[in-house]
């Protein structure tokens, strides 16, 4: 599986401070004297377990199962939907096959026992919801496989395409990968590092893959800041208990358009699975070894979910009370690991997920979730600014006006399929989000409150339409999607109630777009094509403060349209191997709400429309316990978007320029047998950009490209009943500006770091223990050395150790 790297550390002795070998070698024992009492805790667990004896195998729930003899894809499209399993299965298993159907109440396993009846194949569980079908007793593996049931691949915009057809590089990640990854990865940003190559968690603010801006979707619904991205709260919405799975697009996907130059994040909460009664019940706790006392975070959730009929329902709602970070030394950290990452400081956490679903028939079916949440600040802290880069660090200062912030979301997706008109399947959605954040700030005569308010409504209809009567296995889907972006960012005055400057004015983006997407197979050889028009208009509201900062007289954006291609060819060279080649194009507009805070009138705004165009080729072997998958890219445009952000005290300023990428990633993983296996993974890329009047090209910032980074995982389960993980992650240094001491051009160092992680199973669930950090290293974060700036100048946390327990009952 994609195992790829987290965020960025710092090696002993590269910090900036100076020390004598003594010195050194006192640290260095008190690190390893650390790391062996926490790992003490991983060593003797089991004993305590061993005494309960090992826990009997669950059997399946029964459920009503109705699926009628079809070809073998389609019935495990239906299986997929009805069981709530993840099938994966080599394309070519399944491309001829059928099916004789199922009916009856049946545990899942039994149903699909009797689905693939009289096809030669069989099937293997790889977890708890996960199976792979398989020719031999040997299971092939995930990689490269086909995603069925629950899976979509986004970047087809069509339902349960197999993703060995699909010519860009897709990962999908489940609840149980999600689950492991969890006590040394306690953040979204932290799981996708490990399983996304290309991933870039160091550029808060903007979600970027492959140096891009990437989209991100809760259940089908955009929440990125498109018009201004600042706050970077998409994707810590939603703490990773609230999350069923992850699917990630890597590189431009002109399949969704506008905001997707770099990819597709796309977050899926649950949905009932069974006819019995269900709940889940999570509780975790972790804390800093440095510095225990007020670094504890604590979080609950609670789940209950049921199929009645044809009607099914899941509910899920959490609290978290959220601690501070604290390094190595015991001093109080950056909070990058903050469940919300909202503020520096204490927080506590609501959140709450909702599906709610009724099936009209075999074939007709609606479907309604939510997502909402809140988050309070309890205590408030941020850089004193009494830092010198690479000399002394800063602190964090407590800053009382601060705790008032709070940010409250919401997220709803209203969705009718229908997989049988006139023989082509119809999918309609209707969705609608809404950020909205509010910082406080002391300016010694006034408390300001600068909010920030992010909107979107849209509509999407997609047709797949089969074209097997003028070649076998052809198909088309099409469509269009309507998406209305508003953006509106006041800093107001609590005492007179008068906006003192507009970080952004109320800025609103319309864009209308048809698309179509083509497949079709000509022997070993799968050709997709597609091509999508998108139609923009905007406008800006009159604006004025007392100051005059951001200050804009209203009225039309000049509207304007792009239009958008993709190709790619998939040929399979022998026995699960494949090669594979694409072009894409993705959407280059100007941050408007950035743009319209310096422009004066809503005339003078310009949009400056451009595509970007993203090349990739890749390699893909997946067999009996080895699996390997490599993909090369370059992405350029003459007028690519971007931010300038030289002062840390102003606004950032949106930039057009021509940017160039190119990288290689590359993923493997082995099961060695059914105790041993490792996993590992590796990220490189770089980047050039060419300034506004400049006549040579310039190598792009560390923020924005960050250094190789690769991820070694290596699992061991002595036991059905316990199983360990020892993941190493390991950043190489880049310094590519010399002694530059521009902002964000600062010197990026070559760290490693350690993490300990075990899971056994006790009672009627799960205890896991984690040590994140295992080492004490004290290490700065990428964003932290990158910056060239003291005010940033701040370590990362130090040994982080969580517990968590997990039941479903």
């Amino acid at each position: 599986m994609g195992r790829a790297r987290t965020r960025a550390v710092h090696p002993l002795g590269q910090s900036g401070y100076r020390c004598s070998g003594d010195e050194r070698m006192n640290a260095w024992r008190r690190r390893l004297r650390g790391a062996m009492v926490a790992a003490t805790a991983l060593i003797a667990a089991p004993a305590a377990v061993e005494a309960q004896g090992t826990p009997p195998q669950q059997t399946g729930d029964l459920r009503t199962f109705d699926i009628p003899a079809q070809p073998l894809a389609a019935a495990l499209a239906g299986f997929g939907r009805q069981s709530g399993l993840h099938v994966s299965a080599d394309a070519a298993l399944i491309d001829r096959a059928a099916s004789p159907g199922v009916n009856g109440r049946l545990t899942s396993t039994e149903a699909l026992s009797r689905l693939l009846a009289g096809t030669k194949l069989s099937f293997r569980m790889t977890g708890a919801n996960t199976a792979i079908l398989i020719a031999d007793p040997t299971p092939a593996p995930a990689d490269g496989a086909i995603g069925l049931g629950p899976v979509t691949v986004l970047g087809s915009r069509a339902p349960n395409v197999p993703m060995s057809n699909v010519p860009s590089t897709i990962t999908f990640v489940d609840r149980d990968r999600i689950e492991k990854e969890t006590p040394t990865a306690p953040r979204i940003e932290n799981v996708l590092s490990r399983t996304v190559p290309g991933f870039n968690p160091t550029n808060q603010g903007v979600r970027q893959i492959r140096g891009r801006t990437a989209q991100v979707f809760v259940n089908g619904v955009p929440v990125n800041e498109q018009l201004r991205a600042s706050s970077g709260s998409d994707l810590n919405l939603l703490p990773v208990d609230h999350l069923e799975s992850i699917e990630v697009a890597r590189g431009a996907n002109s399949a969704f358009g506008f905001g997707s130059p770099g990819g597709i994040i796309a977050l899926s909460t649950p949905r009932a699975r069974s006819e019995t009664l269900t709940f889940n019940t999570k509780l975790r706790t972790s804390f800093n070894t440095s510095h225990p006392g007020g670094s504890f975070q604590h979080s609950f959730y609670q789940s209950a979910a049921q199929i009645i009929g044809k009607f099914d329902f899941h509910l899920g709602a959490s609290l978290i009370l959220d601690g501070l970070n604290y390094d190595a030394d015991g001093k109080r950290a950056y909070d990058l690991n903050s469940p919300a990452l909202f503020s520096m400081g204490k927080e506590t956490l609501y959140n709450f997920d909702t599906s709610l679903g009724y099936k009209f028939n075999d074939v007709a079916r609606i479907r309604l979730t939510a997502t909402a949440g809140r988050a309070n600040v309890d205590r408030n802290y941020d850089s004193d600014f009494n830092g010198t880069y690479r000399r002394s660090q800063s602190n964090l200062a407590y800053l009382p006006a601060g705790n008032r912030n709070h940010r409250s979301f919401y997220t709803t997706n209203l969705s009718f399929e229908h997989d049988d008109i006139l023989g082509s399947a119809l999918k309609v959605e209707a969705f609608a989000s809404r950020v909205r954040s509010v910082q406080f700030t002391d300016t010694g005569t006034d408390l300001e409150r600068d909010q920030q308010t992010n909107q979107y409504q849209g509509v999407r209809l997609s047709v797949t339409t089969p074209l097997d009567v003028w070649w076998k296995g052809a198909s088309v889907t099409y469509g269009f999607d309507i998406q209305r972006n508003r953006y509106y960012r006041p800093n107001i005055s609590q005492t007179t109630r008068q906006i003192v400057s507009l970080f952004s004015p109320n800025v609103t983006l319309d864009s209308y777009a048809p698309y179509l997407q083509a497949q079709a197979s000509f022997g070993d050889l799968r050709f997709n094509v597609g091509v999508r028009h998108e139609f923009y208009r905007g406008r800006v509201k009159s604006g004025t403060s007392t100051s005059g900062e951001g200050d804009i007289v209203g009225g039309d954006i000049r509207s304007f349209g792009l239009t958008l291609f993709n190709a790619g060819v998939v040929y399979t060279i022998g026995p699960k191997r494949e090669i594979y080649a694409s072009f894409s194009q993705g959407a280059e507009i100007t941050q408007l709400g950035r743009a319209a805070r310096d422009a004066g009138a809503a005339s003078r705004v310009d949009p400056q429309p451009a595509k970007s165009n993203q090349y990739e080729i890749g390699f893909r072997q997946y067999g009996r316990a080895f699996n390997f998958a490599l993909a090369a890219f370059f992405t350029e445009s003459d007028l690519m978007s971007s931010l300038e952000c030289r002062d840390p005290d102003a606004p950032c300023i949106p930039l057009r320029e021509p940017r160039r990428f190119w990288g290689v990633e590359a993923t493997a993983d082995w099961t060695i047998n059914d105790q041993w296996s490792v996993a590992a993974a590796a990220s490189w890329q770089d980047g050039i950009r060419k300034p506004e009047g400049a006549t040579r090209w310039r190598r792009i910032g560390s923020r924005d490209v960050p250094p190789f980074q690769g991820n070694l995982s290596v699992d061991y389960k002595p036991k059905a009943w316990w199983r360990n993980t020892a993941t190493l992650e390991y950043r190489a240094g880049r310094h590519p500006f010399g002694a530059s001491t521009e902002f964000e051009e600062g010197r990026v160092s070559p760290v490693l770091l350690v993490h300990l992680a075990a899971a056994f199973d006790v009672g009627p669930g799960t205890l896991q223990i984690g040590i994140q950090n295992l080492f004490n290293r004290k290490y700065f974060s990428i964003p932290s050395e990158a910056n060239n700036a003291g005010f940033s100048w701040i370590p990362d946390q130090g040994r982080r150790i969580s517990l968590a327990y997990s039941m479903k009952w």
